[in-house]
């Protein structure tokens, strides 16, 4: 197992980690892990996303012109 050394932590910054490790019954040491854990989880997370949404973004440049115009039609109908 690795260890990692962090310096120059804000005061702020350790009471907030403080409390969320007492709150959750765990050491500091435990909850940075648990903390570092869901930022890297989110951060998949986020590029599983950006990869749907080019996805979706492709898919929609192959859209047949018709239902373009059906969009067009229904404008047209609302503006009766």
């Amino acid at each position: 197992m690795v260890s990692i050394t962090v310096r120059d932590v804000p005061d702020h910054t350790y009471q907030r980690i403080k409390r969320l490790a007492e709150r959750d019954r765990r050491s500091i040491n435990a909850e940075v892990i648990v903390a570092m854990d869901k930022f890297v989880e989110q951060d998949e997370l986020q590029a599983q996303r950006s990869q749907a949404l080019q996805r979706i973004i492709e898919r929609r440049k192959h859209i047949p012109p018709a239902e373009v115009e059906g969009v067009e039609l229904l404008r047209e109908d609302r503006a009766r």
